[in-house]
């Protein structure tokens, strides 16, 4: 008892709060509201009004005979029936109305506030819920606002109106149907909670099977090219299948509610007619006030059970209503000074200092940077990956806003500038060259809404693919996709690069722009940045060390601290951490058919075989196949045999390995130039971790069973091999 107390409370509680909620955006739109509230009190009275005809016509004109009586009567519900109707008319025309502008409204603001939002909302919210605050939600509100309020609010007036006639009919009568009144809530009070946990399930689980559906699209290459039948199949059937009885049971509950309603009913208005029934012959009621009464009696038990079901689409709009309102109520990542200044193109210096950032309380990702940007040059920002690379592009751009020091134009701290002015001067070419749904055209002028087609046809010149446009039958009305699947990798980052040239910025930032490439890709698109760096400042953050040879100023990042700084031939001779990762990154050649190949002198460099002879490496180095993968391919699974060693060409790759819950934890990153897997060349053991690649991978393979076929004509590799397997 009292659980069902505490669930009618919090109802009423909810209720109220999203009554409130509604009211406040129906009074934006005055006029329209009080037509409504006209259609909505034209039914209260209709329905108050019409059984009373049957009492007076029962009462007085029938035992009377009296037909003027009885066609006055007639006129009059005939003249109630009009004005009623066309307050229906009136009220249904301008709820569909008010309700369309209001939906609009809270579209249009969601829409407003995720232009606003940046990386800390972004990196923790999946697209699908994102989608689910436009589709799902927004369609519970408008079937809550639109429909189900003013019913709800009809239901309930025309309920009352009724009961109390029935009571200045008759007290007994109106006494008896007191109990009606609280009988059609009886099943959302039993299982109201129930409910709303299903529906909150159910969601969570129709996301889930919505992003299982949605692999099926961004994974078809994949799917065909390891003619996978399972995976992703039994994926997306789990996801179903979890899905499916959680809305089964959830279907069951919703139609569970309204029947214990109906019965309800129905056993109390039996029991209330056969009260009426008993009055009427023992003459303390007449036969018309027993008829007006019934008539009473069935709209407040109909109205009783309608409004319990309408309730019920109204309240379900809560959970909705108030993720909405989350989403609008989100703080902006950047919120820009209200005194903000704007800044003039940079002219002297972009100047870090003291600059430290952490993602999460603990986990520090730049520290202490202290770093000097002169206008017109160049400077690579390069290390491992987690060095802070990207994170501090993220900041110079103010994605991001740094924990402590500060980031300066000129002098001005960017945090003082408005985000217009500080955007109106740069340029981003990020590593995700994302297209947008639309022409070649819609997406250069994503950067400069007013360029002219001259305009958009010199920035497709600079970056080299103004011929390529001109070859396709629309040339610059060539629609494309959200993938740009017409695009080669390639295509895609000139589109990229010329969206970012149309504004012609004072500072470009390259963030990444080659690691999606394959490496004659890569080299033609770095000749192409070369180019764009004459009379421009140029930030360029990368792991491909290819890629920052040419620039001014070469700043190595380590665990979020600035190494060393020099042009490429300073840090070569510095003989440290570049130097290092020059040597991993290089060694390997790829021919036109994309077969890559690996030098002896680069073999010599991974410890199992660093004691080999180059002759014995040259043999070695023959016997490597290259393998490509897709983002997302696992290449080993933990707990697997292992049969191949590996070496990555390019590409971005992760380590998993299981905790006590079964859950795969990353260890670590792996580039360009790691290896791995080389316990499969000495012995058949388990693999001890998974490994999952991040982006577009090219690895060279040398298998176990070609390793053993040269070990047995190599003495050399065979005595290095058992000196290994000792060490092991």
């Amino acid at each position: 008892m009292l659980k069902t107390k505490n669930t009618l409370s919090e109802s009423k509680v909810d209720a109220i709060f999203l009554l409130k909620s509604y009211n406040s955006l129906l009074r934006q739109y005055p006029k329209e509201y009080a037509l409504i509230l006209f259609g909505i009190g034209s039914q209260i009275v209709f329905y108050i009004l019409y059984p009373q005809v049957f009492q007076s016509v029962f009462d007085s004109a029938i035992p009377h005979k009296d037909f003027s009586l009885l066609l006055r009567l007639i006129v009059e519900v005939c003249i109630l029936l009009l004005i009623c109707s066309i307050g229906a008319v009136v009220q249904i025309r301008y709820m569909a109305k008010v309700g369309g502008r209001v939906l609009s409204d809270i579209r249009r603001d969601m829409a407003t506030k995720l232009n606003t939002l940046g990386f800390d909302f972004y990196s923790r919210v999946e697209s699908v819920e994102l989608l689910s605050r436009f589709s799902s939600d927004m369609e519970r509100i408008e079937n809550s606002l639109t429909r189900a309020l003013p019913s709800l609010v009809e239901n309930i007036l025309v309920t009352l109106g009724c009961f109390l006639t029935i009571a200045v009919i008759d007290w007994r009568m109106g006494l008896a149907a007191l109990i009606l009144l609280p009988v059609g809530f009886l099943g959302n009070a039993l299982f109201e909670r129930k409910e709303d946990t299903l529906n909150s399930q159910s969601r969570n689980l129709k996301n889930h099977m919505l992003a299982s559906a949605d692999d099926f699209s961004k994974s078809w290459h994949l799917i065909h090219a390891y003619n996978d039948k399972k995976q992703i199949r039994n994926r997306f059937e789990k996801s179903n299948a979890d899905y499916t009885l959680t809305s089964t049971r959830h279907s069951y509950y919703i139609n569970l509610a309204p029947a214990f309603s109906d019965y309800g009913n129905n056993l109390s208005l039996t029991f209330i007619l056969l009260l009426g029934a008993v009055l009427v012959m023992q003459g303390g009621m007449t036969i018309g006030a027993f008829v007006g009464c019934f008539a009473l009696l069935r709209k407040v038990a109909d109205g009783s059970g309608k409004s319990a079901k309408t309730f019920s689409a109204y309240i379900s709009a809560l959970r909705p209503y108030k993720r909405v309102q989350k989403l609008l109520n989100e703080d902006e990542s950047i919120a820009e000074a209200s005194d903000a200044i704007d800044i003039p193109v940079l002219r002297k210096e972009i100047r870090f200092e003291g600059v430290s950032y952490g993602y999460s309380r603990g986990r520090t990702v730049l520290q202490d940077l202290n770093l000097l940007i002169a206008a017109g040059s160049s400077m690579a920002i390069v290390g491992a990956s987690g060095s802070g690379k990207s994170t501090l592009i993220k900041l110079i751009t103010r994605i991001i806003d740094p924990v402590q020091g500060s980031i300066s134009f000129d002098g001005v701290d960017i945090r003082r500038a408005s985000v217009a002015s500080l955007r109106r001067s740069t340029g981003h070419v990020l590593q995700e060259n994302h297209i947008i749904r639309g022409s070649i055209a819609e997406n250069l002028r994503f950067a400069k809404h007013d360029a002219s087609q001259a305009q958009i046809e010199d920035a497709a010149q600079k970056a080299e693919i103004h011929d390529f446009i001109m070859s396709l039958a629309q040339g610059y009305e060539t629609l494309l996709d959200d993938r740009g699947s017409l695009l080669s990798g390639g295509q895609r980052q000139r589109i990229a690069i010329a969206r970012a040239l149309i504004v012609d910025p004072a500072v470009l930032f390259l963030d990444e722009p080659t690691s999606m490439l394959d490496p004659i890709t890569e080299s033609v698109i770095n000749g192409t940045i070369a180019q764009l760096t004459v009379g421009r400042t140029v930030i360029l953050a990368t792991h491909r060390l290819a890629s920052a040879r040419s620039m001014d100023k070469i700043v190595v990042l380590d665990a979020g601290k600035m190494v060393e700084m020099g042009n490429h031939e300073e840090l070569m001779a510095l003989n440290g951490m570049y130097r290092s990762l020059w040597d991993k990154q290089h060694g390997f050649t790829m021919s036109a058919e994309g077969f890559a190949r690996i030098s002896p002198e680069r073999l010599q460099r991974i410890p199992l075989f660093s004691k080999l002879r180059l002759e014995v490496l040259g043999e070695l180095a023959e016997q490597f196949n290259t393998e490509s993968f897709e983002s997302g391919a696992t290449i080993i699974r933990e707990g697997a045999k292992g049969e191949k060693f590996y070496i990555t060409v390019r590409g971005s790759l992760e380590v998993l390995k299981k905790d006590a819950q079964g859950t795969d934890r990353q260890l670590r990153i792996l580039q360009d130039g790691d290896h791995f897997g080389e316990i499969a060349l000495l012995q058949w053991v388990p693999r001890t971790a998974t490994v999952r690649t991040l982006s577009n991978t090219q690895c060279l393979s040398l298998s176990r069973e070609r390793f053993a076929r040269l070990v047995e004509t190599q003495p050399e590799l065979r005595k290095v091999l058992a000196d290994s397997w000792t060490t092991q």
